[in-house]
Formats: C-alpha cells, sequence, structure tokens
C-alpha cells in the first residue's frame, strides 16, 4: 500500500497545480472610429453602451487623417468638429465617463494614412498641405497627391517611413497624447506601406542609397540596390517608426499597441513591410491587435493559432474580429467570440462600434462578457482556495504513500 494515493488526493493536487494558467482573463473591447466621437451625445453613447456590453477597452480613433480629435498643438483640429465649442475634446471626455467604470481607453491614431484621395484639407498647417514632399510615391515615380481614387492596394495619401522627418512627426503626435492624457495605451494603425509598389519617395530614395552604403562599408563588401535590398530597408523604416515611438511613449508609463495584418507571411510582411512579429519579439510593442476580418470561424482559429505558433503565446496577442462581416448575424457573432475566448489571447477587438446600434448584437457581446466574468471569478475563487490548501493537500499526500 505504500505507493498508494486516494484518487480524491491526486484530483485535488491536480486541480491546485494546473488552474493557475487559465484564471487571466480575456479582455472584451471594441474599436471606435472617428465619426462616433464627434458630439457630446455620441461620445455618452459610446461609454454607455460599452458599459451596457461590459467592454474592457476602448480603442478611440483619435487621430484619423493627420487631424484631431483632442486638443493638439501638433496636429489641426478635425473638421468634423468644426461645429462643436472648442472647449469641447472627445478624447478627454470619453476618459473622464469611462474612468468611474473601469474601461481602459487606447488612444488609436493612424500612423501613415494622411487624407482621402477625394479631397484636401482645409488647414494650411495640415501635414499634407504643409510637406507634400513626404507623400510617398508609386513604383513609377508617381505622388500619391495626384492619386484621384483608392484601389485595392492603397486607401488614401500616405506618408512615407522612409522619409526621416515622417517618423519623427508620427512619434511626436504619439508623445502628445501620451504625455497629455491619462490613457492606457497608444494605438497605431496603418503602421505599414499601403502596399509593396510604395516607398519611392525621392527622399526617401535618397536615405536607402546612404543606408546601402552604410552597410557595405560595416561588412566590407559593396550591396547592390536590389528589389530584396529595398524591401529589407522599407521594413526597417516601418521597424524604426514602432521604436522609436515606444520609446516615447514609454516615458510616459504608457503601453503601445497596434493594428496588424493578421496574414503574417502571406499580406503584413511581404506586402505592407509590417513586421510585428519582430516588434513583440525585440519588445518595442506590447500588444499586438490582429485584424482577423472573416465571416469564418474556421479562417480566425487559423490565423490566431499561426500567430501563436510564431511568438509563443497569445499573451501579447490581441484578436480583432470584424463584426461588420457577419451581417448582423448574431449567432455567428456568439460562435466565434466563444470558440476565440476558448484559445485565450490576451483580448478579444471588435470592428467596430457602429454595428452595435443593433440591439440584438448588443445582447451577444453582453451575454459572452457575463459568462466570461463568471468563469473567470469562480476560477480564481476556486485558485485561491487551492492555493490555501496546497501544502495540507501535499502533507496529506505524503501522509498516504507512507501509509
Amino acid at each position: 500500500m505504500r505507493d498508494f494515493v486516494p484518487p480524491v488526493l491526486l484530483l485535488l493536487l491536480f486541480f491546485s497545480f494546473g488552474l493557475g494558467n487559465h484564471v487571466n482573463a480575456t479582455g472584451l473591447s471594441i474599436w471606435v472610429v472617428r465619426d462616433q466621437i464627434t458630439s457630446p451625445d455620441k461620445v455618452r453613447q459610446v461609454v454607455d453602451l460599452a458599459v451596457e456590453m461590459g467592454i474592457n477597452r476602448l480603442y478611440i480613433q483619435v487621430v484619423g487623417r493627420m487631424d484631431a480629435y483632442y486638443n493638439s498643438s501638433i496636429l489641426p483640429r478635425a473638421e468634423a468638429l468644426e461645429k462643436q465649442s472648442e472647449t469641447f475634446d472627445p478624447l478627454e471626455m470619453i476618459i473622464e465617463l469611462a474612468k468611474p467604470h473601469k474601461i481602459k481607453i487606447s488612444a488609436w491614431m493612424n500612423t501613415f494614412y494622411a487624407w482621402p484621395f477625394t479631397s484636401r484639407p482645409k488647414d494650411p498647417n495640415h501635414v499634407v498641405n504643409k510637406f507634400p514632399e513626404w507623400v510617398t510615391y508609386d513604383a513609377s515615380g508617381v505622388s500619391l497627391l495626384t492619386y484621384t481614387k483608392a484601389n485595392g492596394f492603397v486607401e488614401g495619401i500616405f506618408l512615407d517611413p522612409g522619409v526621416p522627418g515622417v517618423r519623427d512627426y508620427v512619434a511626436s503626435i504619439a508623445e502628445e497624447i501620451a504625455a497629455s492624457y491619462d490613457v492606457d495605451e497608444i494605438h497605431l494603425d496603418f503602421i505599414r506601406y499601403p502596399y509593396r509598389h510604395f516607398g519611392y519617395n525621392p527622399i526617401a530614395l535618397e536615405n536607402f542609397q546612404r543606408w546601402l552604403e552604410t552597410y557595405s562599408s560595416e561588412i566590407g563588401k559593396e550591396i547592390t540596390p536590389t528589389e530584396e535590398e529595398f524591401n529589407r530597408f522599407r521594413t526597417l523604416q516601418v521597424n524604426l517608426t514602432v521604436e522609436e515611438i515606444y520609446r516615447r511613449v514609454k516615458k510616459y508609463g504608457k503601453n503601445l499597441s497596434a493594428a496588424v495584418f493578421g496574414n503574417y507571411a502571406s499580406d503584413g510582411l511581404p506586402n505592407r513591410f509590417q513586421d510585428w512579429v519582430t516588434w513583440l519579439r525585440d519588445g518595442f510593442l506590447d500588444y499586438a491587435c490582429l485584424m482577423v476580418y472573416s465571416p469564418y470561424i474556421s479562417d480566425v482559429v487559423k490565423i490566431s493559432t499561426s500567430a501563436e505558433r510564431r511568438v509563443g503565446s497569445l499573451s501579447k496577442v490581441r484578436i480583432g474580429l470584424g463584426v461588420h462581416t457577419l451581417k448582423g448575424d448574431h449567432g455567428l457573432l456568439k460562435r466565434m467570440m466563444e470558440t476565440i475566448l476558448e484559445l485565450k489571447p490576451d483580448e478579444i477587438v471588435l470592428f467596430s462600434f457602429a454595428d452595435f446600434q443593433n440591439q440584438k448584437m448588443r445582447d451577444v457581446v453582453s451575454s459572452v462578457s457575463a459568462s466570461r466574468e463568471r468563469y473567470y471569478v469562480l476560477t480564481s475563487e476556486a485558485l485561491e482556495l487551492s492555493e490555501s490548501s496546497e501544502s495540507s493537500i501535499q502533507d496529506q499526500i505524503h501522509q498516504a504513500t507512507e501509509d
């Protein structure tokens, strides 16, 4: 009988040692596009519905087209706020309303996207008007300023990351928000090139040539300007931007997250030069929010598990679901959210707030949030109980084996 351990004690031991890996609750959050915060009434509705749904975080788009939905000394005030009082600060208002409900706020900024093709900013100090030489060019040597409409490769006018002034400019915006507002983190979007056909800004090409010369000197061998080397250069320019922003916002104790393409190997890295795996690995990004906008659960699971294999776990990965792709199918939303919760990412992020004007869609999120909270409360209580009794369980097991 010396080796016999009562089954109930084995069960308790398993429970005691195995539970700790499952008590970190996956957060639920929503991307809130700038058109949802253009008045005090809209801001109040955002917070009210977030509370109703049990949301833990709101990503508030405060820089949409290189214009500000906050009080900025760098960017012009957003044209969409022209009819509002100058004292109306959407970001500050939403911070104050969310605070009593312990809802975290991420200040969401479009990083390189600057303006749509269909018009020009009214303010002469807008970056597109003030620094037109910063706009990226296509492979034919044509500036995006001359484009008249979007296509499948480019959404609008982009600044070129290969221009040093651009990197400093966008980092200054992130730092301004981090220094001035009580937000949990800065959240980057459009932190990439529009597509592989772009990045041929004349200033950027000069910078590329200098980079080649420096690189050649370092390795003692001349490097020719091939497409492969240009791809490396463009990836580096985005990496340097993220690293500089990270360094600046950390001075103020803020985290840094980024919305990124979920298809890393097939699109994000080779076509957009968005190397978010390196950002996480090298420690200058706190969280990657994968944009997995598919109506098929299998697609979302495949991309999520692929990300887990690449970075080791989903503890610093958030899964972004495209609610707009579900076309109001609240049953599908529920199944998708519950499936992703099983993978235990840091957060599920829902795109976007506008899709939750539908009561049934809100009810799904409320239901998932409530069941998730109940699960983690019970699990945490059980963990506390198991930890307090761990030593006595071990004593009993030791005694049982002796007997």
